[in-house]
């Protein structure tokens, strides 16, 4: 058997007066085994092992251990308050059926032993003795505990206290150990203290018990009964006995059993206090009790229990602690004030401690509850009292307030009052003289940044953002901020509107554009623009990890937002970075919903990038996606837009002789135009509205041998336009591939007829009408096209076609004048 002790019983009992006065923060030490849920599984276990130990000794010998372990388990859950007022209860029954179940079917055997010896017979009652002895010991403790949880059934718990008395009075009759019946009758005396708030003749036997204890000098039990003997005499009372007990008991002990012990020796001072009726007592037993307090000021947990003593027993606090103007006393009663959730009068009991010169953070205390509480003239003053004090270590501190709180006033102006904006100003411009590299410098320096942006003097914004360090969730907006300045300062949004495509990088607050700087200074303020960010981007996911959830979607979007600013700037590099354009586009449109008036844009942008570094894969999934679904009508022209500039890099990778890039761009054409095919098959958009568009389609599909799909593509275009150049070139290009000179001599006239001499197409047409010619060996036909074309258009429309039309007529021409 386990001693009391040993089961860790008197820390929760000790404490349970700190438990009630709510200490649970300054920790007891105590470690709980188990949840309530956790017991009652364990409980479930043992039903079975309980029944077949009822007719098996052996199996009795180790259930009852293992249901000894349950109720001190049990009692440690009660002590703690974690379990529920039902499931505990339930809990308790079924344990005390169980214990109850194993002592009575052993002390039956025992009894029926005895009266088997009693006839003149043989027994042993030795065994069922024991196994009696061990089950009534758990099962008298598991009834003291019960008591308090029928704490609402007087008689009940008058009845446990009783059964619970009787059971550590029969072990001690037959127990021999002293550790053993020491334990016991410490049992039967806290059982008896409790039975005496029902029937006061009970705290006499208590008292005598524990002093019984005590009579034996040191053992493990001593310390337990001065405790409970102390505990006896101020519940009947007599206060000048129970203090000297606690008092003498938080002297010698330790860690959560010395507050435990300090907080019932604060109980009974108190308590003494409030009832003595002679004034010289009572302000003797005032004296004790703050030396008492003063001397553990140091300790953080003794000081903790101090102040929830005071809370807890003082009726009023301010009559004990506020009359004497002492700076100690005015220290307690603020910790005690703000304990109790007065934080005004808690603030007001700070700042006269913190005027004694002794306790000078009772300054930044007050302040800091008179803040919470809005009272900013309350907060003022007290920062121009440490203002006036340059060894105050909170004199930082005090120049920041001269800022912030008239910040703050001007805000709630709706930042109309101009006196309010000029004592900010002055404010910031001052703490930031005396501490430029500040713990608080984050804060004016931003703030000074947005007043300067928002007069658009954008240079001197940028300089102040740039400088702001010491607060994440300020440096991340600061750096996003300095960077939209850099930005306007050079055009901004200017530089893309040229362009065509109007931005709207005045999203989420900013301002116009305004305040460019000097032509001069553009570069170097387009690479600090840059720099700064490419450093906002950077920093903004940790930012937005560690925002409240409240501010992630506009860290987020402040992320979007600078994102565009890099791209557009990097568009507008004399040599433009591509990969890195690519890079950060990227997703741009799944990331950054809410930025939905720059997708197109962004969208451009991006495959341009990603067609100027050969991401042709990425590309036609891009392609593909922009195209998938029907769009409104107004979106055609952007659609046309992003197919024509495939069409155009082509060109100008064809001309540079490569060729797979013109491919891969042609076969990007015809993916972004067969949307406009399907649009005129299902009947959506008349085909006479994008012959030109068709007719681009039609070529990109000759460039990919793709000619039956070209030809009813031009003549789709033809039927809606006869005249259309484009269309009847492409169909006589298609007659020439096939030798059907009739038909592409006849197309080609057409072309010539309609096609507008700036048009290279009207002299595509009539040199390859020259070449049928010659091909059909009308050579005198062929040269007079080719003669006098040349005359009346010396240019020939183009450098290229002007040495074509030579080598044709050299060849042709030449010699046949030869022959």
């Amino acid at each position: 058997m386990r001693r009391w002790i040993e089961r860790g019983r008197r820390a929760p009992i000790i404490l349970v007066i700190a438990f009630s006065a709510g200490l649970g923060v300054m920790g007891t030490g105590v470690a709980y085994p188990q949840s309530l849920s956790e017991l009652n599984q364990r409980l479930n276990q043992l039903e079975g092992q309980v029944a077949e130990g009822v007719g098996n000794p052996q199996a009795a010998s180790d259930v009852i251990d293992r249901l000894d372990q349950a109720e001190a388990d049990f009692a440690k859950i009660a002590d703690s308050g974690h379990g529920g007022g039902d499931a505990l209860l339930e809990a308790y029954e079924r344990l005390e059926a169980m214990l109850n179940r194993m002592y009575a079917t052993y002390q039956r055997q025992k009894d029926a032993c005895i009266e088997t010896i009693d006839s003149g017979g043989t027994c042993d009652y030795t065994q069922p003795e024991q196994l009696a002895l061990r089950a009534l010991y758990p099962l008298s403790w598991l009834r003291f505990e019960g008591a308090t949880l029928y704490g609402s059934q007087p008689a009940m718990a008058r009845k446990l206290l009783s059964q619970a008395i009787d059971g550590f009075t029969d072990s001690t009759l037959v127990i021999l150990s002293p550790e053993l019946v020491r334990e016991n009758l410490l049992g039967r005396a806290f059982s008896e203290r409790e039975l005496g708030k029902f029937d006061h003749s009970e705290y006499g036997k208590a008292i005598a018990d524990f002093k019984r204890i005590m009579r034996d000098g040191a053992s493990e039990q001593y310390r337990a009964a001065e405790q409970g003997l102390a505990t006896t005499y101020a519940a009947m009372g007599k206060l000048s006995e129970a203090q000297g007990l606690t008092s003498h008991l938080a002297e010698n002990a330790s860690g959560a059993q010395k507050q435990g012990f300090e907080m019932l020796h604060l109980r009974e001072m108190f308590n003494g206090e409030a009832a003595a009726t002679d004034a010289g007592k009572r302000a003797g037993l005032h004296r004790q009790i703050v030396e008492f307090i003063r001397a553990r000021e140091a300790d953080r947990d003794s000081w903790a229990v101090a102040v929830a003593a005071a809370a807890e027993y003082v009726r009023d606090p301010v009559a004990e602690f506020g009359s004497a103007g002492e700076p100690f006393e005015s220290w307690i009663l603020a910790n005690v004030l703000y304990y109790k959730h007065q934080p005004a009068e808690a603030a007001k009991y700070y700042w006269a401690a913190a005027r004694s010169g002794k306790y000078p953070k009772g300054y930044k205390y007050a302040a800091d509850l008179y803040y919470a509480q809005g009272r900013l003239d309350l907060v003022e003053q007290v920062a121009d009292e440490v203002a006036r004090q340059p060894g105050n270590p909170d004199a930082q501190w005090a120049a920041y307030m001269k800022f912030k709180v008239p910040r703050m006033e001007w805000e709630r102006s709706g930042k109309r009052s101009a006196s309010y904006e000029n004592a900010w100003v002055a404010g910031a411009q001052e703490y930031l003289k005396s501490y430029p590299r500040g713990q608080y410098a984050f804060e004016p320096r931003f703030r000074l940044g947005e007043q300067l942006q928002g007069r658009g003097d954008y240079l001197a914004a940028a300089k102040q953002y740039e400088q702001v360090a010491g607060n994440p969730d300020y440096e991340f907006t600061a750096r996003f901020n300095a960077a939209e300045c850099y930005y306007k300062a050079i055009g901004g949004d200017a530089a893309i509107e040229a362009d065509g495509v109007k931005a709207d990088a005045n999203q989420g607050g900013a301002r116009s554009i305004g305040g460019a700087a000097p032509a001069g200074d553009h570069e170097a303020i387009r690479t600090a623009a840059i720099d700064t960010l490419r450093e906002a981007i950077r920093m903004e996911p940790a930012a937005e990890r560690a925002a409240p959830g409240s501010q992630r979607v506009a860290l987020h979007d402040s992320r979007g937002r600078a994102t565009y600013m890099l791209a557009a700037l990097l568009q507008h590099q004399p040599k433009i970075d591509y990969r890195e354009v690519a890079s950060i586009l990227d997703g741009y449109e799944t990331a950054y919903p809410a930025l939905s008036a720059h997708f197109d844009q962004t969208y451009e942008w991006r495959t341009q990038a990603l067609d100027h570094t050969g991401g042709y894969a990425e590309l036609e999934r891009e392609t593909h996606g922009l195209v998938a679904h029907d769009v409104p009508a107004r979106r055609n022209d952007y659609i046309k837009q992003i197919g024509i500039d495939f069409w155009k890099n082509g060109a100008i990778k064809r001309a540079a002789g490569d060729h797979e890039g013109y491919i891969e761009d042609v076969k990007l054409t015809a993916a972004t135009y067969e949307y406009f095919e399907r649009m005129v098959s299902e009947g959506k958009i008349p085909a006479k509205n994008l012959t030109g568009t068709l007719s681009i389609l039609g070529q990109s599909y000759l460039a990919l041998n793709q000619t039956d799909k070209a030809e009813a593509v031009f003549q789709q275009v033809v039927k809606a336009d006869p005249g259309s150049p484009d269309a009847n070139a492409g169909l006589a290009r298609i007659a020439l591939v096939r030798k059907d000179y009739r038909d592409a001599l006849d197309l080609w006239s057409r072309v010539e007829s309609v096609a507008a001499e700036s048009d290279p197409l009207f002299y595509e047409a009539k040199y390859n009408m020259a070449e049928i010619f010659a091909q059909e060996g009308n050579v005198t036909g062929a040269c007079n096209k080719l003669v006098v074309t040349r005359s009346e258009h010396p240019n020939l429309g183009s450098p290229g076609m002007k040495a074509q039309w030579g080598e044709l007529q050299r060849k042709v021409c030449v010699n046949h004048s030869e022959g």
